[in-house]
């Protein structure tokens, strides 16, 4: 049994792994912008990066139920 348990987490891990390469691409704006709100600019900046990797995020979020799962 315990070997099975280290084959689902060596297959987790490095599907997680995989998961965690995300690219943040900084917005562009002005720096007039950027200096007269920079919160809300880093509020955008966030939002957008959120965004542009939630499907890593629930991918994630899958793989650790699944081998939550496989684990009891």
């Amino acid at each position: 049994m315990a070997q099975k348990n280290e084959i689902y987490l060596i297959e987790y891990v490095t599907k997680l792994k995989q998961l965690n390469d995300i690219n943040l691409e900084i917005p562009d704006a002005p720096i007039d912008e950027i200096i007269e709100d920079p919160k809300q600019y880093a509020m955008d900046f966030i939002e957008s990066a959120f965004i542009a990797n939630l499907p890593s995020f629930v991918k994630a979020y899958e793989l650790g139920v699944d081998f939550g799962k496989k684990n009891k």
